[in-house]
């Protein structure tokens, strides 16, 4: 399977068909039907065939960009977004 070029990726919040799902990232794997996206501090992981959602973490920061590992199944390598606020004194 190749993943090439992406045209149109509609994701919407299950039970509120009305409101669609604010994606920041998508990346697919280069092997399998599977695609993670990145939205606000979360990834979740999706069966791109049959849409239905096999895995979801909040990794606490925004993600900047992701890949899956090519050298394993279900890694996903992520660049986050990292901000610290210092209290003034």
């Amino acid at each position: 399977m190749e993943w090439t070029t992406v045209q149109h990726l509609d994701l919407w919040h299950v039970g509120n068909c009305s409101k669609p799902f604010q994606l920041h990232i998508a990346t697919f794997h280069p092997t399998q039907a599977l695609v993670a996206i990145a939205s606000g501090t979360y990834i979740i992981e999706f069966d791109a065939y049959t849409g239905s959602k096999i895995s979801l973490i909040n990794i606490g920061a925004h993600v900047l960009r992701m890949s899956y590992s090519p050298t394993s199944g279900h890694v996903i390598i992520a660049i986050l977004e990292v901000s610290s606020f210092l209290p003034y004194s």
